[in-house]
């Protein structure tokens, strides 16, 4: 007959162990999950406070010099730039280059050159005119927002509807928020 040898000292995890190791596991990852709310949660106030940046910059510059920036050709801020707008008093989305280099050459924004900014969820940020059917006028817009994210700025910083108010990103009243419709958020200059 064969005989096994049993080693008292060879156990297994008791319930408790297995138990104090599933709590840690949980609050690790609970942990995660609210830390990456965190951070997406920072992602939303840097859209609206880049936003405001901008058309604070804006209007500084229309005070500065009388026009809007982007469509300057006559002052030395646009001349010095290298860049010149066409002056007829609207923002046209081929004067987009011309939007950032002169609010750079001013010193109202970071950078140098013509090139549009990103946005904190990685899209271009560019100025557009009548971006959509009851958004009329000049608009600095967050290209490819997601839905969740247009959402949440509009609610927080607007008045909920993509349609309508100072913040627009549709043409339709509601966001599609599905995790693969996105905007472009507009904010009205």
């Amino acid at each position: 007959m064969a005989h096994t040898n049993h080693n008292p000292r060879q156990r297994g995890f008791t319930l408790v162990e297995i138990a104090i190791v599933l709590v840690i596991v949980g609050l690790v990852l609970g942990g995660v999950l609210k830390g990456q709310e965190m951070i997406r949660g920072a992602k939303v106030k840097n859209v609206n406070n880049d936003a405001q940046n901008i058309i604070s910059a804006v209007s500084t510059y229309k005070d500065r010099y009388n026009v809007m920036p982007g469509d300057d050709k006559v002052s030395t801020i646009a001349a010095d730039a290298g860049v010149v707008g066409d002056g007829d008093g609207q923002l046209e989305s081929d004067e987009n280059g011309a939007f950032w280099a002169q609010l750079r050459q001013a010193g109202l924004m970071k950078g140098t050159g013509n090139l549009s900014p990103t946005h904190s969820f990685g899209g271009v940020i560019q100025v557009r005119q009548n971006p959509y059917t009851n958004a009329r006028g000049s608009f600095v817009c967050f290209m490819n927002m997601p839905g969740d994210v247009a959402d949440i700025v509009d609610r927080q910083f607007d008045d909920g509807a993509a349609n309508r108010g100072a913040i627009q990103s549709s043409d339709n009243l509601t966001y599609v928020i599905d995790g693969t419709t996105n905007y472009d958020l507009c904010y009205r200059l």
